[in-house]
């Protein structure tokens, strides 16, 4: 049997280099794999001048042409790399948070360029069409109130179109707030190191996108679900909210559960690595 492609998507304020060391050690043990920048992000992220300077009088109301982005656009981009990968064989899709949304968009509409779906602590919409439609009231932590206060999210996206946070701004109460939230069980040097990989600004339209998995396309997709059992941004209760409402919507194919003590951002992690290198394996 040919041997998979591991195709991985970022979430959120990332960039392929989220990805890159587990990519690296799949590699390592005789795996294809590759990371795909969406659009907007990595080498191609708008980075406002005013981010660069921290003028945040200015951020506060520098245009920004992400704002033009769509989910559309995130999920034909992922298609055509998955396109180009199936070519050489079975296609592995696996994503992070809100990759999720990609994930499931792009198994709509070719589930039979994939051989499976792994979804790594990500959103997995079903029941609820949009991850702002599972964010209220889901994701209330002391943690998300803290970092609520620090952004003002409804004046940005009426004014500017995007989500736009200050990663580079030097509040400590910021810095406390997202690695409680995102990293907490990281040194300051290495939540330092995480947030300069970070880009100020996402589409807004992303979040209401309407990403549920059809049934009779997505639902014919074997799949996985990696749990982060420590991730305080999207609660492992949240996760399994997906996960059951997922298997009852496709009784006939559930998820593959596995469940890895980290927080929200891990991107170092062997035993991720393990258990997509035993996926892999169940297909050679």
């Amino acid at each position: 049997m040919p041997q998979p492609t591991f195709v991985f998507v970022h979430g959120n304020y990332a960039s392929a280099q989220y990805w890159a060391w587990t990519a690296q050690e799949l590699t390592l043990r005789g795996h294809r794999a590759l990371a795909v920048d969406l659009p907007g992000h990595g080498s191609d992220a708008h980075i406002p001048v005013s981010y660069l300077t921290q003028d945040l009088e200015a951020f506060a109301t520098e245009p920004s042409p992400t704002a033009a982005i769509t989910a559309d656009d995130h999920v034909a981009h992922v298609e055509d790399v998955v396109r180009r990968a199936h070519a050489h064989g079975p296609v592995i899709l696996a994503g992070h948070a809100s990759a999720g949304v990609v994930l499931s968009l792009v198994a709509n509409r070719v589930p039979d360029l994939l051989a499976r779906l792994v979804y790594v602590s990500a959103f997995c919409c079903t029941d609820l069409p949009s991850m702002s439609a599972y964010t209220p009231g889901a994701i209330e932590t002391e943690e998300h109130r803290v970092f609520g206060e620090l952004v003002d999210l409804r004046e940005m996206i009426e004014r500017l179109g995007v989500i736009r946070i200050n990663w580079a701004g030097d509040d400590p109460g910021q810095h406390a707030a997202f690695k409680a939230l995102n990293a907490h069980t990281a040194s300051d040097a290495e939540v330092r190191a995480l947030r300069n990989q970070l880009q100020p600004d996402e589409p807004a339209g992303f979040v209401v996108t309407d990403a549920r998995g059809n049934p009779g396309t997505w639902g014919r997709v074997p799949r996985t679900y990696i749990r982060f059992a420590q991730n305080r941004f999207l609660p492992p209760e949240l996760q399994d909210r997906w996960i059951a409402e997922a298997d009852r919507l496709t009784p006939g194919n559930t998820f593959d559960v596995h469940t890895v003590n980290v927080p929200h951002f891990a991107p170092r992690s062997q035993e991720v690595v393990d258990i997509l290198h035993d996926l892999a394996a169940r297909r050679s």
